[in-house]
């Protein structure tokens, strides 16, 4: 999956680009007009390709209505917007998913669970790009606790698209200098 870029990867060509580009305006400024030149340079589609992209959203009524060659004035208060703009940042989305996977796949709990890699900065682009699991296994984990890991990494691939890898620290310590800046804890919580 692409994290960086998830309209445009869900919703291919100049859709998709226009889309992104009229979610980061709606987040930024959802009630002032957007000009046609400066939306054809965040989408980076041109004019042309805009117009009948823009027609079938005002059909939608995310836009309002307008003639080819007008200002984009957004419907800010569209019932759609705030499921785009959930689509643009997936990164809590992974978040609460790594939590309710955890909880279903890890008994007992680790001591320290860390989400970290190019999934949750949101710089993931492909599929090989990687979320990084960071665990510290809880101290008296029984036998099997190694498979509820593997079936914590293969569903939270199946879930992401992406390559999920899990990495054993032994302490607390170590795993928190195995993260980055971006790195985001799940427990403790």
């Amino acid at each position: 999956m692409n994290f960086q870029t998830p309209l445009s990867a869900l919703v291919p060509g100049t859709s998709g680009r226009l889309l992104t580009a009229l979610v980061a305006h709606h987040t930024a400024d959802a009630s002032s007009p957007l000009a046609l030149d400066e939306l054809s340079r965040a989408a980076a589609v041109t004019p042309a390709q805009m117009e009948t992209a823009l027609f079938r959203l005002g059909l939608l009524g995310l836009i309002a209505p307008r003639h080819g060659g007008e200002a984009v004035c957004l419907v800010p208060g569209h019932i759609v917007w705030d499921a785009l703009r959930q689509l643009t940042d997936l990164r809590g989305r992974v978040v609460d998913t790594a939590r309710e996977q955890t909880r279903a796949h890890l008994h007992p709990a680790p001591e320290y669970l860390a989400l970290s890699g190019a999934v949750i900065e949101g710089t993931a682009t492909h599929s090989a790009d990687v979320l990084e699991l960071i665990v510290v296994p809880p101290t008296a984990a029984p036998a099997d606790w190694d498979d509820g890991l593997a079936a914590l990494v293969t569903q939270m691939s199946r879930a992401l698209g992406n390559v999920v890898v899990p990495r054993r620290a032994r302490s607390t310590r170590e795993a928190e200098a195995m993260g980055s800046e971006s790195t985001v804890r799940i427990l403790p919580a």
